[in-house]
């Protein structure tokens, strides 16, 4: 027996035994766990980014809609206005006719503000979408990062390096 043959530790094997590979790291269990958690979280990140980017798309349609109904609603108030003038124009009742034509008037003038609120509120849904969209994304690539980071060390773990 040579001396190389008898310093190998474990059993003897003979020449055509290939030699089993080492033992794994015994920590990878437990980077296994952490890194699987990791992706499971970088999921549900992903998850929390599409919702945000609809959110965040739907936001921007309704504000579209509501800057458009502004746009609608001032246009037909002028339409009304001017029909009311040339109707009051054309009646001859003195003041009485005058005072009906300015209340309908301001009824008329009164429908504008209740359309800009609504462009206002659709305006701050969509601002707090787009932040919403943007901490979810900060929070998708952190967690992405991580989860890279995890497979990294389970793999040079699983290498023995």
């Amino acid at each position: 027996m040579t001396d190389a043959v008898a310093a190998r530790p474990g059993p003897r094997r003979g020449p055509h035994e290939v030699e089993s590979p080492p033992p794994p790291d015994p920590l990878l269990p437990g980077v296994r766990r952490l890194g699987a958690l990791a992706g499971r979280r970088a999921m549900l990140a992903e998850a929390a980014l599409s919702r945000a980017k609809r959110a965040s798309d739907e936001a921007e349609r309704a504000l579209a809609d509501a800057e458009r109904a502004l746009i609608d609603c001032v246009a037909d108030v002028a339409a009304r206005r001017t029909a009311l003038r040339e109707a009051c124009q054309a009646e001859s009742g003195g003041e009485l006719a005058l005072r009906r034509w300015r209340q309908k008037d301001q009824r008329e003038i009164d429908r504008i503000p209740p359309a800009r609120q609504g462009v206002a509120d659709c305006r701050s849904a969509c601002d707090a979408a787009q932040l919403a969209l943007a901490e979810a994304a900060a929070r998708h690539r952190r967690l992405a990062s991580r989860r890279e980071k995890f497979s990294l060390l389970e793999e040079q773990l699983r290498d023995g390096a």
